[in-house]
């Protein structure tokens, strides 16, 4: 995986995004008594949507595609359940206020999602054939 370092400012300003999507419908939904888990899966829609589309556009200039956009739904598909667990730990169990909860498992979270990010969108896949050496 070649990992650009110029990407990475540009990643955070679609990570800001994504988390204000993600907080803010989670805040929201416990503000109006949403269960947690309902909640989630409303920023999850959210924030794939946008996020794909965002990353392919300006954090890593490549092209929309339904096979992009497929990966990258199934590589935030694994953050699921980190983040119904932990909004369970951190807000039923440890009775922590949303506003904490939510932001504070955003930040755990942002390498991963940066890894995840790339994968699904810098990634040609295994079927692509290697390009001719010069």
């Amino acid at each position: 995986m070649n990992l650009r370092l110029d990407r990475v400012p540009r990643y955070i300003v679609v990570g800001a995004i994504c988390a204000g999507v993600y907080n803010v419908t989670m805040i929201a939904g416990d503000w109006l008594g949403v269960n947690f888990v309902v909640s989630t899966l409303i920023a999850f829609v959210l924030v794939v949507s946008i996020g794909y589309a965002l990353h392919c556009l300006f954090t890593f200039s490549e092209k929309l595609s339904l096979r992009g956009f497929a990966r990258y739904t199934l590589g935030m598909t694994t953050t699921l359940p980190f983040s119904l667990g932990g909004i369970w730990l951190l807000r039923d169990a440890a009775h922590l206020p949303m506003w904490f909860a939510s932001p504070f498992l955003t930040a755990v979270m942002f390498v991963w999602n940066y890894l995840v990010a790339h994968w699904a969108v810098v990634t040609r896949g295994l079927a692509r054939k290697p390009e001719a050496a010069p």
